[in-house]
């Protein structure tokens, strides 16, 4: 196979280099995995590689090189009309977040239109024929629909599906992308794979597939290559590096994922393991874990939905819901993507109207009907941890202004001096510095931006928290600390938790209970 792309001795950064002498190849039809913690540096090399680099961060030394059939390009001594050229015609990309990647006041159907009008010169009703195809082939249901509806009116795996369709519909020579099944349930995600490899092999696309998920990239790639800090600490064969990693990194990658069938906790974290750091921690068998949740249902319910109904327009979303959610207790909800689980969230949380059913917040055994509490009220009790972080972060505060605004609404009496120790220790929680508080969501990865919003929802101190695919973004490693950081809240604090997910065993590994959700309705409660 001919050599596609080539990292030659590449330098990324700005004062501070991030991406440190990186040399990796990629060869026409190749797939290759890029795997790393947050922050490893991973989106930076593949956004050089596009010409997509922020402002302030160049390629500082070395070059990147992408060999196409009719031009050679070479990074950064690149003009303008060869990086668009590369651009338009050999380059999909499939973004980490789609919600901040698509336009939201144009629909989805004229933006795919939009992707495939920049190498078809078609008539444009031929070109809505071949953007109705690309939703189906990528398992939109109802592309007519989809097809006219706003970014905002899909869940978040269905823009995701969208994403993919616009960066595939012109079968580009290299294909990367960045995350692209974070907001996906399993069974999709593994169809959205397929049909990626099924593509690329099609058409002889390369793929640069990036990930914290190192069993997944393992399974879809050719070669593997593992970024520590910027560093490439291990590149080869996938086989290889995932049955004999020969860097501990890599080692430890494998060793903090959670395991519902042997509960660890405090989940290790990658660097816990690195350093084999002794540490106190307990194993529940799942006979252990399941009594724990028996003990913490003998009392009275701190939150009970009874019959919810909810449609937008003529469409109905949730058809019945019926739960119970008690005190210190988590409650995983699993469904694939549409089913409503994010749509239950949002009326618990008061962003959507409750239309048909009740619901009821118990407090020192005194029932208040949901509907009839102030929005204050019920937001002092119930926060969210919302799916997309960088649409749920205001894009012109500082991360500083975004947390000091949550303390000073909810606890005004706070003076300055304490305001600012509660934020500087969640955010060490978080495991971010304090330099954090300077600066804006869009210098932060998207592991970093989603334990700010984190970071946000637990400064409210409720007593009932909603994790909507809240670690869904985030690192094997970083989500062992979140994880752990979620568990030490819930079981010294009694916060109740729903925990929506794709990830099964994620949940089963974090939950006492699991609801799962179909056509908006459990299917047991």
């Amino acid at each position: 196979m001919s050599e596609l792309l080539r990292f030659t001795d590449v330098d990324i950064g700005t004062d501070e280099t991030i991406v440190k002498k990186l040399n990796i190849t990629l060869s026409r039809g190749e797939r290759l995995g890029l795997v790393g913690e947050s922050g490893s540096g991973k989106t930076l090399s593949a956004l050089g590689i596009a010409g997509l680099l922020p402002d302030n961060v160049r390629i500082t030394s070395g070059n990147i090189r992408v060999a196409l059939p009719d031009k050679i390009i070479d990074f950064p001594k690149v003009d303008t009309n060869d990086s668009m050229h590369l651009r338009r015609n050999a380059l999909g990309f499939v973004f980490q977040e789609p919600m901040s990647a698509l336009n939201p006041v144009k629909s989805c159907g004229w933006q795919l239109m939009e992707s495939l009008s920049l190498t078809k010169k078609t008539a444009k009703s031929e070109r809505k024929r071949e953007a109705i195809s690309w939703l189906n082939e990528v398992e939109l249901p109802d592309a007519e629909r989809a097809f006219s509806a706003y970014p905002h009116e899909l869940s978040g795996g269905q823009r995701q599906r969208l994403m993919i369709a616009m960066a595939l519909c012109n079968k580009p020579a290299l294909l990367i992308a960045d995350e692209p099944t974070t907001a996906l349930d399993v069974r999709v995600r593994d169809v959205i794979l397929d049909l990626i490899e099924r593509l690329c092999t099609r058409y002889e696309t390369a793929l640069l597939l990036i990930s914290h998920d190192l069993k997944m990239v393992s399974q879809r790639c050719d070669r593997i290559a593992v970024l520590k800090q910027g560093v490439l600490c291990e590149y080869g064969d996938a086989k290889q590096v995932v049955s004999n990693p020969s860097h501990p990194y890599t080692k430890a990658l494998w060793a903090c994922r959670p395991d519902p069938n042997n509960r660890v906790v405090p989940l290790p974290s990658v660097n816990e393991i690195e350093t084999n750091a002794a540490i106190k921690r307990v194993t529940y068998s799942n006979a252990q874990w399941q009594r724990k949740g028996e003990i913490l249902r003998e009392s009275k319910p701190v939150l009970e939905c009874e019959n919810v109904h909810f449609s937008y327009g003529e469409t109905p979303i949730l058809n019945g819901v019926n739960f119970k959610l008690y005190q210190g207790e988590s409650l995983g909800i699993l469904g694939e993507s549409g089913c409503g689980k994010s749509t239950l969230s949002r009326i618990l949380c008061g962003l959507e109207p409750l239309q048909i059913g009740r619901v009821v917040i118990r407090e020192n055994n005194i029932e208040y009907e949901f509907a009839k509490t102030p929005k204050r009220w019920r937001a002092e009790r119930i926060q969210m941890i919302f799916q997309d972080a960088m649409a749920a972060l205001n894009p012109h505060h500082t991360v500083g202004a975004t947390l000091t605004e949550v303390r000073k609404h909810f606890f005004p009496s706070e003076n300055k001096g304490e305001r600012s120790a509660k934020i500087k220790s969640t955010l060490e929680e978080m495991g971010l510095p304090n330099s954090a508080l300077q600066r804006y969501p869009h210098a932060f990865s998207g592991g970093q931006r989603q334990r700010i919003c984190i970071a946000r929802a637990l400064l409210a101190e409720p007593s009932i928290i909603i994790c909507d695919e809240s670690v869904a973004a985030l690192d094997v490693s970083v989500q062992a600390q979140i994880l752990n950081t979620l568990s030490r809240i819930r079981d010294e604090k009694g916060v109740s938790f729903i925990f929506i997910s794709h990830d099964p065993d994620t949940v089963r590994y974090f939950c006492h209970r699991v609801l799962e959700m179909e056509k908006g309705t459990f299917k047991s409660s």
